[in-house]
């Protein structure tokens, strides 16, 4: 692995006060590596990226970026430190244009620098997602869902992330959308961005990502590396060790 962006030391955090989501979470991420996180439903996924994303706060543990401590802080602070989430489902704004969406994006540099930074921004945007510099005036709430998710990948990319953490981006799309949405995340990856990704889909995880770890009940209980996928170990360890029928390589259905 190369030197890392993000590292996570002992992490813990939950809601309430009595049972923490996730539990004593070691992990590091690359400058440039993809790495995928898989579980099943309640497993600590989406709590962990809400905490990288600076939206729930950790009970105990390090967050360390470029070796320097994290504080706890407001999702615009950790944003502006280059720590951007895109959380689970297709968000946008249906009233405004794709434009004006991605523009609301680059509200973390107002009030300067804000119109020098769309200028040079916008077209690496619409490079990555042509469709999108088509539909830059189309209202965002007319598009399809794998439209919508690029206009969320875009307004990501606005903010200039040097993590990206991605919650679930192939929930409710069509296989061939997804592939699209996968082939432009692979070109962000040849712009030295991190990633983090959670999925329920071990096959996207496999060909994506650097290394893939699986939570269950808030732990880390298996870790492989890209092309050493042990699939009766990765089946396993999603399924708590409950035999399973399901095909190699499908230890999460696809939710497609």
């Amino acid at each position: 692995m190369s030197a890392p962006l993000l590292e996570i030391s002992g992490l813990c955090a939950g809601y309430g006060s009595a049972t923490d989501a996730v539990v004593q979470i070691d992990l590091k991420i690359g400058r440039g590596e993809a790495v995928g996180l898989l579980g099943a439903n309640g497993a600590g996924k989406s709590t962990l990226l809400k905490v990288l994303g600076g939206l729930l706060p950790s009970r105990a543990g390090e967050l360390r970026l470029d070796g320097k401590a994290l504080p706890k802080e407001r999702p615009s602070s950790r944003m502006r430190r280059g720590v951007v989430l895109l959380p689970e489902g297709h968000r946008v704004i249906g009233t405004l244009t794709v434009e004006e969406n991605l523009r609301l994006a680059a509200i973390s540099r107002w009030p300067r620098g804000t119109r020098a930074h769309l200028q040079s921004v916008l077209p690496e945007v619409y490079e990555v997602f042509p469709v999108l510099a088509e539909r830059r005036r189309q209202l965002a709430g007319f598009l399809s869902g794998g439209e919508q998710q690029m206009v969320s990948l875009g307004r990501a990319l606005v903010a200039k992330p040097r993590l990206l953490l991605l919650d679930e981006p192939s929930l409710g799309l069509a296989p061939v959308v997804i592939d699209r949405v996968y082939e432009a995340m692979e070109r962000l990856r040849q712009t030295d961005l991190s990633i983090l990704v959670v999925e329920q889909n071990a096959r996207r995880l496999e060909d994506f990502c650097d290394r893939v770890h699986v939570l269950q009940l808030g732990r880390i209980v298996a870790s492989m590396e890209r092309g050493h996928m042990d699939h009766a170990a990765l089946r396993a360890a999603y399924f708590g060790d409950q035999p399973s029928t399901a095909p190699a390589g499908d230890a999460a259905s696809d939710r497609e």
